[in-house]
């Protein structure tokens, strides 16, 4: 067989697991895998040059999409720079597909470049790995890898879905016309993976119980609110769902942050839970885990994958029970939220000009409809803080909560959808990924705002850090870059506010259809953003 001749049969493959949208990172090596999908016109190919944006924005678009896309890479460092994305969806079970081109094995210690051991380099951070044959030599030798990768596609998309690795030695020379394809078609394996069934031990009685549900990060499916807005008015059940958990509903919690920091020791006893029940992603609120974990007596209930058989089953066990005439455990937790929310909003509206009032500002002005990305730090704590906003769906790299991808996400995201798209981020966030402006299809509907308290801001809201000797040198990271400047490199229309009384004008000028600029900077460097933030937590102002 052709020497790389294998490659022209993987695109119908990868095609047939609904894949369309795929990240082209330049290379050599991966010249062939770069020929195959970019003369197949089923395919949208997008060129990102840095790996580890290229890996965020694939991220974004997959999420989004909540389909499978596709990242080609070259070989050596280009593999390793995908690692901070392939742990962020392992942790968010997004389906990534990450082709990496290699040197074919035997070569790799003959002192070439650009070579590193390439096999299985994201161990326990995929969900799977398979390492094309250096040689196909026969035709039964190239089904039995297809099927290999066919099956690893499935398992992106399947019920635990996450990124997995396919790594292609290629051999030299690299830049010939791919040869036909080798079968004329790929042999169809329509054997679905066997869903387990969910047998429940429902021994814990749930009737007559206070039980707290923590719905955690995701975009959840309009069944699931519905059946937890059933389950609330049938047991002494609470739903804390942050923002980030896209559960929209006056009957649910989105401000655990407000009430834990606002309930009295009396308070915090009667909020107590009999048995927790938990699914999703992350959840941000720290006092929310604190309160969790000083529970002593506390049966918790850890939903893995999707949670709505087991939410559909506990109903249909409750259904046999008598019911509840009255929720009175959510009642309590409602009523401490109605005060803490009030006295917020009070704080909220007399404060100065800070962080805090920036992303109040934007968040109640951004349009109905909007996506809306959080970066990570203080961004997300403080928008636990603000009013809920049914209308908006959120995204945020809470699952490794690192900085480095926040805006690259954003960027893919946008790049393949039609909505306005706004990512609040900090200074040091938006420096950090500041190539993902790097991009010849930057998506007009993405309006960025960086909130620049002067880099690292979280470790001054933080307790602890700022009695450290080494604070403001190695932990704030007070940097010397011009976001102005930064933009305009990249070509973005910038704007910068540095009052209040400048806000609000700004921020229309931002979200107006057809608006040039993409990026706002909220200068909140003189203020006093930590003392404001701590200061709304203290009960008695």
């Amino acid at each position: 067989m052709h020497h790389n001749q294998h490659i022209a049969d993987l695109g119908p493959v990868i095609r047939k697991h609904g894949v369309r949208f795929v990240i082209l990172c330049p290379g050599s090596r991966n010249a062939p895998l770069i020929q195959l999908f970019t003369s197949s016109p089923e395919f949208h190919c997008y060129s990102i040059v840095d790996e580890r944006s290229a890996g965020y924005v694939a991220l974004g678009m997959a999420t989004y999409l909540k389909e499978p896309v596709v990242v080609v890479t070259t070989s050596g460092t280009a593999v390793m720079n995908l690692f901070p994305a392939v742990g962020e969806a392992f942790q968010q079970h997004i389906p990534l597909v990450l082709l990496t081109a290699d040197r074919p094995r035997e070569s790799i210690l003959q002192f070439n470049n650009q070579a590193t051991d390439q096999y299985a380099p994201y161990f326990n951070h995929t969900r799977g790995f398979f390492e094309f044959p250096s040689e196909v030599r026969t035709e039964s030798e190239l089904q039995d890898a297809l099927r290999a990768v066919d099956q690893l596609l499935n398992v992106a998309a399947g019920a635990e879905s996450g990124p997995v690795h396919i790594n292609i030695p290629l051999a030299e020379p690299l830049y010939e016309k791919l040869p036909q394809r080798v079968l004329a078609s790929f042999p169809s394996q329509e054997s679905p993976i066997p869903v387990e069934e969910l047998v429940l031990n429902m021994d814990v009685e749930m009737v007559g119980k206070k039980i707290l549900v923590m719905a955690g990060m995701g975009v959840q499916k309009k069944e699931i609110l519905e059946i937890l807005s059933k389950l609330s008015g049938d047991l002494q059940l609470a739903v804390v769902a942050e923002n980030i958990a896209n559960l929209p509903s006056e009957q649910f919690l989105p401000y655990p942050e407000l009430i834990l920091g606002g309930a009295s020791d009396t308070e915090l006893e009667k909020l107590a839970p009999d048995v927790v029940i938990a699914f999703g992603g992350q959840v941000v609120s720290k006092r929310l885990k604190l309160f969790i974990q000083s529970l002593n007596r506390v049966e918790v209930i850890q939903l893995e994958g999707a949670p709505l058989p087991f939410l559909n089953e506990l109903f249909g066990c409750v259904g046999k029970e008598i019911k509840q005439s009255k929720n009175s455990y959510l009642e309590t937790w409602k009523f401490i939220e109605s005060r803490e929310v009030n006295r917020a909003g009070n704080y909220i509206n007399d404060a100065p000009f800070s962080n805090l009032t920036a992303i109040h500002k934007a968040l109640s002005t951004v349009p109905a409809g909007t996506v809306v990305h959080l970066g990570n730090s203080a961004t997300i704590r403080y928008t636990q803080l603000m009013p809920r906003r049914t209308d908006l769906t959120f995204y945020s790299n809470r699952g490794t909560s690192g900085i480095d991808g926040s805006v690259s996400t954003a960027v893919g995201a946008a790049m393949v959808s039609n909505d306005l798209h706004l990512l609040l981020v900090g200074d040091l966030s938006f420096v950090y990924d500041s190539n993902a402006l790097w991009n010849n299809c930057f998506p007009e509907n993405l309006k960025i705002i960086i909130l620049n308290d002067g880099g690292g801001g979280i470790f001054r809201l933080l307790k602890g850090p700022d009695s450290m000797e080494f604070f403001e040198e190695f932990s704030v990271t007070h940097h010397p870059v011009s976001l102005e400047l930064l933009s305009q490199s990249f070509g973005k229309g910038f704007q910068r506010v540095q009052q209040e009384d400048e806000l609000e004008d700004k921020l229309e000028a931002l979200f107006l259809p057809g608006s040039s600029i993409s990026i706002l900077e909220v200068d909140t460097t003189q203020r006093e953003n930590s003392r404001i933030f701590k200061q709304f937590f203290n009960r008695n102002q």
